[in-house]
């Protein structure tokens, strides 16, 4: 008999125990070699061993209809004239005493939330953003007043003492005959004397610069309000520090205290908000929407209780990502229902051979080379979908393929530029880096070393499972017969869509056209054409709007602890000790930091926006050390890094979420125990290997 180990503290099943057994009675010990259970758990580390399967949505009964006896509801009592229906005595669900506990738990927390809302005196200020403020521009000497040319954000220039004042300044390019020249910002303090007459005290001086020769920079300082008489009025005046022009853009921001330590309250949410994941006491959704309301909390509190609008909010929204997502769950969800993915299914277990080794490796080799000219999100909405009606033909679970194929589809996908985001960033961000020059310098690494040790890895990973039980007997021709494509009418329409919208994404170095515009006209075409009546339906069905709202609160989780700070100082840690390094040593010390230090914090934050934040980084490395640290070298370290990072964990990559949201629809539940194992053992190895194959190829050799 065959058992499995839960790592779900709440089962699916409704266990309230942390590792529940599930026996299934239709399968003998056979299925797991003759042995016994204890030899079992010590074959299997625990995450390995996944969840019983739900109950499908489709299969579950109303509770009500469910509990009542049905020969009960024909009795009848007459009243007056008047007929009642009797329902049972469990047809009222009575609440328990944890009932009444859960219910007192909500009635202090909303009592919280109605004093912070009334007692918290929060205000918004229509006139900026609290997200990426664009200050005043100017052009050296600029001298700063209270009405007309006040880079205070708000107009907030007076203070107390402990404020912190944060200054963000864009100097524009300028020709190398300026590159000692800098920006001196000087905060001056606006007394009056006895006859009325304004005493201007620079209190404060920072200095910023140089400016690049090619690329607008920007830079930023922080610092704490500990002068005298605070609480007047102050401007900042700027100037150059060699008397040439330079033109810039300034915006200082009046901060609270707690601001100082921003960096390690950003650290803890996202600590918090991984550890209740890993935990699963409730899903993951809540959990990333309730973290970024945490986190925005923060963010409002560092600056005095000033707030942000719903919709600069979701201005950070990644909706590229979102709408690709949207768009493609509609066109996959109209393939579903055409038999197609059963149709490809069979035939992939014809080509096995009755290997389920061999049928693995077939279902990671595709999707690694498929990644690889596609998107990885799209890839994995393809192919889930037909790994889990195969699986479902043989009687297996279908979660070790599916994380086998999500792994090799990171991996494939960081081939080239338009395989993963991080990739689509560094070249949209770098002009010296072009389509040809991924395929030179990423591709054989990934297809010759990456991928056959990805593979390898996952075979060993899931031996158990790949020797559980021997493939039974498949009557090729009994199987197509089976298995037929059961509406052609949709498969023409839905077909017809699914190819051109693959199409333009593999065209997409010559059109450049978002890929979220493709799949989303793509998916209302499909739609008009196969149920024009009927939107609600694909909507309701196709949709994996749990996996959108996830994404949704991540986003904005991930964006405001950048705000924080957290992504810089990662950065600027990094910068610091590659230049401390001795002049022969930088080279091999900056590919090492950055390969593992950008897959290490892509396996936990968004790959997307650290990307985003280390190309700056990477620029400013180049610019200062260029004999020694080649700026090429330096974006394929990234690269690496942060495409091969997404491995690491469950919500290192969007293709990881989506086909976790796919499989848990399906019944399937993912737990992040269960695709952290392999995950982090891929992680390790496909970058060590990637830090030995820099080192070799552009420092070695």
């Amino acid at each position: 008999m065959r058992k499995q180990v839960s790592l779900d503290m709440f089962s699916p099943r409704g266990d309230d125990t942390f590792f529940t057994i599930q026996e299934n009675a239709n399968e003998t010990s056979e299925n797991i070699g003759h042995t016994d259970d204890n030899d079992f758990s010590k074959k299997l580390f625990r995450p390995l061993v996944f969840a019983p399967p739900m109950i499908p949505k489709s299969d579950k009964k109303d509770h009500k209809d469910s509990d009542i006896d049905k020969e009960s509801l024909d009795e009848w009592k007459s009243d007056g004239g008047i007929e009642y229906k009797v329902p049972p005595d469990d047809y009222v669900v009575k609440a328990t005493r944890n009932d009444k506990i859960k219910a007192f738990i909500l009635f202090c927390i909303m009592t919280a939330f109605l004093g912070v809302c009334v007692g918290w005196e929060t205000h918004q200020n229509e006139s900026h953003m609290l997200f990426g403020t664009v200050g005043i521009a100017c052009e050296t000497p600029c001298y700063g007043d209270v009405e007309y040319r006040n880079f205070f954000v708000g107009n907030e220039d007076h203070f107390h003492d402990g404020n912190v004042i944060s200054m963000v300044v864009h100097i524009d390019p300028k020709p190398e005959e300026y590159e000692s020249t800098t920006a001196i910002a000087n905060i001056v303090r606006l007394d009056k004397d006895e006859n009325g007459q304004t005493q201007y005290t620079v209190v404060h001086s920072e200095t910023f610069g140089p400016p690049d020769a090619h690329h607008r920079e920007t830079y930023t300082s922080k610092l704490t309000v500990d002068w005298e008489h605070p609480e007047n009025h102050h401007v900042i005046n700027v100037s150059s520090s060699t008397g040439l022009p330079l033109s810039f853009t300034l915006a200082a921001m009046k901060q609270t205290p707690i601001t100082q330590y921003s960096v390690l309250i950003a650290a803890l949410i996202m600590v918090f908000v991984y550890a209740f994941i890993l935990l699963e006491l409730i899903h993951r959704t809540l959990v990333a929407i309730f973290g970024s309301m945490v986190a925005l909390f923060f963010f409002f509190l560092m600056h005095g209780g000033e707030t942000e609008s719903i919709k600069t909010i979701m201005l950070h929204q990644e909706w590229s990502t979102l709408g690709l997502l949207f768009g493609m769950m509609l066109i996959v969800g109209e393939l579903s229902h055409t038999g197609i993915f059963e149709w490809i299914a069979v035939r992939l277990l014809v080509s096995s051979k009755g290997s389920f080794k061999r049928l693995l490796v077939l279902l990671c080799l595709l999707t690694a080379v498929a990644s690889a000219f596609l998107d990885n999100v799209t890839t994995m909405l393809l192919l889930a979908p037909v790994t889990i009606d195969m699986c479902n033909i043989l009687d297996v679970d279908p979660r070790p393929y599916l994380i086998s194929e999500v792994i090799l589809s990171n991996v494939g996908g960081t081939a080239t530029l338009i395989g993963d985001p991080p990739n689509i960033i560094i070249g949209s961000s770098f002009d010296e880096v072009g389509f040809v020059d991924f395929i030179v310098n990423i591709m054989p690494y990934i297809m010759l070393v990456a991928v056959p040790l990805s593979l390898v890895l996952m075979l060993w990973v899931y031996k158990p499972y790949m020797t559980m039980k021997k493939m039974a007997g498949l009557d090729a021709d009994k199987l197509k017969a089976a298995y037929p494509v059961y509406d052609e009418p949709r498969l023409y329409i839905a077909g017809t869509t699914t190819f051109f919208v693959i199409l333009l994404f593999f065209l997409h170095p010559v059109h450049h056209k978002d890929t979220a515009w493709i799949a989303l006209i793509g998916a209302f075409l499909t739609i008009a054409f196969t149920n024009p009546h009927d939107v609600q339906d694909a909507l309701r069905n196709h949709v994996e709007w749990d996996t959108l709202l996830f994404f949704a609160g991540l986003f904005v989780l991930v964006e405001v602890c950048a705000a924080m700070g957290l992504l810089e100082a990662i950065g600027g840690v990094l910068a610091l000790v590659i230049s401390s390094q001795d002049e022969s040593q930088q080279l091999t010390v900056a590919i090492t930091l950055i390969i593992w230090v950008s897959s290490i914090t892509s396996a936990f934050l968004d790959n997307i926006p650290y990307t985003a934040t280390m190309i700056p980084v990477i620029r400013i490395l180049h610019d200062e050390l260029p004999e020694t640290l080649p700026l090429k070298t330096l974006v394929w370290a990234l690269s690496l890094g942060a495409c091969l990072g997404g491995n690491g964990t469950l919500l290192g990559a969007s293709a990881n979420i989506v086909t976790a949201g796919i499989s848990s629809n399906k019944g399937y539940s993912i737990s992040f125990l269960n695709f952290f194992y392999p995950g982090i053992l891929a992680l390790i190895l496909t970058t060590a290997f990637a830090n030995l194959y820099m080192l070799i190829v552009y420092v070695w050799v």
